[in-house]
Protein backbone atom coordinates (compact mmCIF):
# COMPACT_ATOMS: atom_id res chain seq x y z
CA UNK A 1 0.00 0.00 0.00
CA UNK A 2 3.07 2.06 0.79
CA UNK A 3 4.08 2.28 -2.59
CA UNK A 4 0.92 2.20 -4.17
CA UNK A 5 0.54 5.75 -2.53
CA UNK A 6 4.66 7.36 -3.31
CA UNK A 7 3.77 6.42 -6.90
CA UNK A 8 0.41 8.42 -6.56
CA UNK A 9 2.26 11.08 -5.02
CA UNK A 10 4.80 10.67 -7.91
CA UNK A 11 3.01 10.78 -10.49
CA UNK A 12 0.67 13.76 -8.97
CA UNK A 13 3.65 15.74 -8.50
CA UNK A 14 4.68 15.05 -12.46
CA UNK A 15 1.39 16.00 -13.46
CA UNK A 16 1.46 19.28 -11.45
CA UNK A 17 4.99 19.89 -12.80
CA UNK A 18 4.18 19.45 -16.07
CA UNK A 19 1.04 21.39 -16.05
CA UNK A 20 2.76 24.25 -14.27
CA UNK A 21 5.67 24.26 -17.18
CA UNK A 22 2.87 24.84 -20.01
CA UNK A 23 1.29 27.48 -18.05
CA UNK A 24 4.03 29.50 -18.02
CA UNK A 25 4.86 28.99 -21.43
CA UNK A 26 1.26 29.83 -22.52
CA UNK A 27 1.86 33.00 -20.59
CA UNK A 28 5.18 33.65 -21.48
CA UNK A 29 4.16 33.43 -25.24
CA UNK A 30 0.98 35.73 -24.41
CA UNK A 31 3.43 38.18 -22.95
CA UNK A 32 5.95 38.31 -26.01
CA UNK A 33 2.85 38.77 -28.56
CA UNK A 34 1.84 41.79 -26.17
CA UNK A 35 4.71 42.81 -26.83
CA UNK A 36 5.14 42.80 -30.30
CA UNK A 37 1.67 44.22 -30.73
CA UNK A 38 2.51 47.27 -28.57
CA UNK A 39 5.65 47.72 -30.68
CA UNK A 40 3.39 47.67 -33.65
CA UNK A 41 0.65 50.33 -32.20
CA UNK A 42 3.89 52.27 -31.21
CA UNK A 43 5.20 52.41 -34.98
CA UNK A 44 1.29 52.98 -36.67
CA UNK A 45 0.23 55.46 -38.38
CA UNK A 46 -2.94 56.84 -38.33
CA UNK A 47 -4.83 58.56 -41.05
CA UNK A 48 -4.59 61.88 -39.29
CA UNK A 49 -0.83 61.23 -39.53
CA UNK A 50 -0.79 60.16 -43.28
CA UNK A 51 -3.09 63.34 -44.55
CA UNK A 52 -0.24 65.21 -42.10
CA UNK A 53 2.79 64.00 -44.45
CA UNK A 54 0.13 64.60 -47.84
CA UNK A 55 -0.60 68.42 -46.71
CA UNK A 56 3.52 68.62 -45.99
CA UNK A 57 3.88 67.33 -49.66
CA UNK A 58 1.50 68.97 -51.23
CA UNK A 59 3.06 72.37 -49.62
CA UNK A 60 6.55 71.00 -50.95
CA UNK A 61 5.53 70.04 -54.48
CA UNK A 62 3.36 74.21 -54.86
CA UNK A 63 6.30 75.49 -53.53
CA UNK A 64 9.08 74.03 -56.30
CA UNK A 65 6.49 73.99 -59.26
CA UNK A 66 6.11 78.10 -57.90
CA UNK A 67 10.09 77.89 -57.64
CA UNK A 68 10.44 76.70 -61.30
CA UNK A 69 7.82 79.33 -62.65
CA UNK A 70 10.28 82.09 -60.95
CA UNK A 71 13.67 79.95 -62.68
CA UNK A 72 11.58 79.84 -65.80
CA UNK A 73 10.87 84.03 -65.52
CA UNK A 74 14.47 84.98 -64.76
CA UNK A 75 15.82 82.95 -67.39
CA UNK A 76 13.18 83.83 -69.92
Amino acid sequence: MLKINEVFVATFAAALSMGAWIVKKIFSRIEKLEDNLAEVERNLLTRDDIQGIKDTQTLILQHLLEHRKTENNKNG
